[in-house]
């Protein structure tokens, strides 16, 4: 989206433009109305979604995990009271770091996944050029008028009127 102003990229969410400060509310809502994406509303709603999704998968896998690490602990224990061998070792030793190794899985791929999920359609729609980037040619902004200034004008012209 662009202000129809000054012609500078905004996104649909934006109250107000950042270049010249015309209220883009408005203009925001039409653009939603005609445009055939997904709201941002919905957007907010899918991507919570995927995100609890994501977290429910973790958690399994990491309660999975556990229960693998647990079982290897429980077989590292019986074998050091009841002595059963080299065998029972080896396997108690696999499933020690095969499920710690689950669990971590689990983790970085919860991490993977969230980090991939989209940002949403105004991210994707708003290319970024190259005088977004560029610093000002003049440093120094402009003088903005004050705000006063129009009050102290009017009343000096009601103080003319009402002496004359």
């Amino acid at each position: 989206m662009h202000c129809p102003n000054c012609g500078k990229v905004a996104t649909p969410d934006q109250q107000f433009c950042r270049s010249c400060g015309m209220n883009l509310e408005s203009v925001g809502k039409l653009v939603a109305e005609h445009s055939s994406a997904i709201s941002p509303s919905q957007t907010k709603i899918e991507k919570a979604r995927a995100e609890q999704e994501i977290v429910r998968r973790m958690f399994t896998s990491l309660m999975i995990g556990m229960a693998i690490l647990g079982f290897g602990v429980f077989l590292l224990v019986v074998n050091k009271s009841f002595r059963l061998g080299m065998p029972v070792s080896l396997l108690a030793s696999f499933l020690l770091l095969g499920g710690t190794g689950y669990a971590a899985f689990a983790v970085l791929n919860a991490i993977r996944k969230g980090a991939s999920l989209p940002l949403g359609t105004a991210a994707k729609e708003l290319p970024v050029t190259a005088s977004d980037k560029s610093l000002p040619t003049n440093p120094v902004p402009e003088q903005l008028p004050s705000v006063t200034e129009r009050t102290t004008q009017l009343i000096a012209r009601d103080h003319g009127q009402t002496d004359a």
